[in-house]
């Protein structure tokens, strides 16, 4: 594995258009070449925050193939969960074959709490059919949502079974404590927080990066949390200084991040990203798809207020909108 997958990734929100609710796909490129302005590693398409399970599988191969044309350098990790073995199977394929950097993948979601053989023999199975030599998966832990964990249990079988496969895990629980035991008890696993509020603590503890909502629209804010927690603050990348001057930077950088992931976040965050970015970004307003709704327009102006008036402190050398 010549590439190491490190840094700041964005589970990228699918735009739907406004006028008949279809994938928008230059809305795509434009939010790209945003995201690589403003510091981003790699997009991640078709996540949860791409409202991958209201996708067809065509239209996620439709924005991943999207993605691979615009993201130019920046490695791509796909998004290719679902809750049928054959459509994960036929996603992640395609992934790989588009040349994809590694894939994503939740485990199935629909039945609760399965055998845990269950789950560990539907990843095997999917390894075994869709996940070329060299190819890389990182395993998402969001049981709020899927209902379904990435467990010791299950971590041991794949490990025993495709170490070669498993990279690493994304961790969405957003529990502090369940951070700190896998990265204790898995420490070969690239580990990704999935929470902008723990990025700090996660990278500066070992983490390879993060995977937040909110680097959809602050993938600088993110970079800045990274590089005060692995090189005392400086974005050049000097060896990592670990005395006084490092815990300030770090609180400093966590705290205008969490303050831009909760003012998102006080909304609903699917349809508040989206609106944040035709503020923060000058992107054209885009739609959810059903059964997510728009922000009212009440929600709606005083998002936009919170975030006008909150810019300037956080982007103090950026011109925004």
């Amino acid at each position: 594995m010549s590439l190491q997958l490190h840094g700041v990734f964005a589970p990228i929100v699918t735009p739907f258009r406004l006028s008949d609710g279809e994938v928008d796909t230059p809305w795509i490129v434009r939010h790209l070449a945003y995201l690589r302005a403003h510091g981003l590693t790699g997009p991640i398409p078709c996540g949860t925050n791409g409202e991958a399970a209201s996708m067809s599988i065509a239209e996620r191969v439709q924005v991943l193939e999207t993605v691979m044309a615009a993201a130019g350098d920046m490695p791509v990790i796909a998004g290719t969960g679902a809750s049928a073995l054959p459509d994960a199977i036929s996603l992640t394929r395609h992934a790989f074959s588009v040349g994809a950097a590694a894939v994503l993948v939740m485990p199935p979601f629909y039945y609760k709490k399965p055998p845990e053989v269950g789950v560990a023999a539907w990843y095997q199975r999917l390894f075994d059919a869709a996940v070329p030599a060299g190819g890389r998966v990182l395993l998402y832990h969001i049981p709020q949502t899927t209902g379904v964990p990435i467990s010791d249990g299950l971590l041991r079988l794949l490990l025993a079974s495709h170490g070669e496969v498993v990279y690493g895990i994304k961790d969405s629980t957003g529990d502090p404590a369940e951070g700190r035991r896998l990265r204790g008890d898995f420490p070969r696993l690239a580990y990704f927080s999935g929470n902008d509020h723990l990025v700090g603590e996660a990278c500066r503890a070992g983490g390879a990066g993060s995977i937040t909502a909110g680097a959809n629209v602050f993938p600088d804010l993110v970079a800045a949390v990274q590089a005060a927690a692995w090189h005392g603050g400086d974005r050049e990348g000097a060896p990592l200084q670990v005395g006084a001057g490092l815990a300030p930077a770090l609180a400093t950088a966590q705290a205008i991040l969490s303050a831009a992931r909760g003012l998102i976040e006080s909304f609903p965050l699917q349809p508040s990203t989206k609106a944040a970015l035709a503020d923060v970004a000058g992107l054209p307003p885009t739609a959810v798809r059903p059964p997510q709704a728009e922000l009212t327009a009440v929600q709606r102006a005083a998002l936009r207020a919170a975030l006008l008036a909150n810019l300037p402190s956080w982007r103090p050398t950026t011109n925004n909108r």
